[in-house]
Formats: structure tokens, C-alpha cells, sequence
């Protein structure tokens, strides 16, 4: 169930994306709904469901947008390893590591895809995408994390216990 539910979530904010979210630009960047969500995702479930989600959701974004098949699944791998890594820290909350992790998932994302465009033969010179796509994007999905963070909190937290720090179990509860 909780797969569905991520799988209708992904598709939803991927023809969001697409359809509505470009008339919607800051500092001349497009917010990247689904990455929020794959980050989000990652933080608070869990990472063992960020192994099925994040492959999952960015097969989605890659079916609704005119990226090479597999491009946002590739760049969204360094959101699992950065979640992971956030949750050794014991924090109250889990919204400042899901900015955290957004911020850091997109600088990785925004690089990632410029290989692949790169590679693909789309090039773009390096300094110029660096600065007026992928810097801008990380302030911009940074600040919008709280309209995808939310909703995902809202679906509900892991309640599996998990580590928090050197040697501590603790539980949500």
C-alpha cells in the first residue's frame, strides 16, 4: 500500500511538474517537485523504502518529461546515500535534514544530468549550467521543500526504530 501510494504521489507531482510548475519559475528555474518528493520521501520513511521509491519516481518523471529514459532514476541515487547519512545525527525534527538532503540532491541531480546531457550529446557549457540551472535550482527547491514535505510527513513517519547517533536505538514513539 504504501508503494501505491508513492507510486500516485510521484505521478501527480510529475505531470504537476510538467504542466503547471513551468509557468511557475523563480530565478529563472523550474522547482522540481519530484525530487522534493523522492528527498522528503528518503527522510522520513526510511531508507529502505527510499530503495524502491526514488528509482521508481524517477522512472515516473522521465516517462512525463523529455529527459533520456533513466536520467532522473541515476541522479536521484545520491538522495538514498544522503538520507541515510542524515539520519546517523539525532535531530527533533525531520525537516531540516529534508532541506538539507533536497539541497545537496539537487546540486548532485543537477550535475549528474548534465554528464548525462553531456554524454547523450545535448551538451551545455559547464559554467554556464552550473550557474544559471543547477545553483539557482538548489535555492529554489531548498525553499520550497515545505509544500512537498508536508504532505509527505502527513502520509505518516517510519515506525520501525532507528539508528541515531553511535551506538543509540531509539523509537519515534
Amino acid at each position: 500500500m504504501k508503494y501505491a501510494v508513492a507510486f500516485v504521489l510521484a505521478f501527480l507531482l510529475a505531470i504537476l511538474e510538467v504542466s503547471f510548475m513551468p509557468y511557475f519559475q523563480v530565478l529563472e528555474v523550474t522547482p522540481s517537485l519530484v525530487l522534493m518528493f523522492v528527498a522528503s520521501w528518503a527522510v522520513v520513511r526510511g531508507q529502505e523504502e527510499a530503495f524502491v521509491v526514488v528509482p521508481l519516481a524517477g522512472f515516473i518523471r522521465d516517462l512525463v518529461t523529455s529527459d533520456p529514459l533513466g536520467t532522473s532514476a541515476l541522479a536521484f541515487t545520491p538522495i538514498v546515500l544522503l538520507a541515510a547519512a542524515v539520519q546517523l545525527r539525532s535531530m527533533d525534527s525531520d525537516f531540516v535534514p529534508t532541506v538539507m538532503v533536497v539541497a545537496a540532491g539537487s546540486l548532485s541531480y543537477g550535475i549528474i544530468s548534465l554528464l548525462i546531457l553531456a554524454t547523450a550529446g545535448q551538451s551545455m557549457p559547464w559554467m554556464d549550467g552550473m550557474l544559471t540551472a543547477v545553483l539557482p535550482l538548489v535555492v529554489v527547491n531548498a525553499l520550497f521543500t515545505p509544500v512537498v514535505y508536508l504532505p509527505v510527513r502527513w502520509v505518516g513517519a517510519r515506525s520501525t526504530t532507528r539508528i541515531l547517533g553511535p551506538n543509540r536505538i531509539t523509537s519515534p514513539l
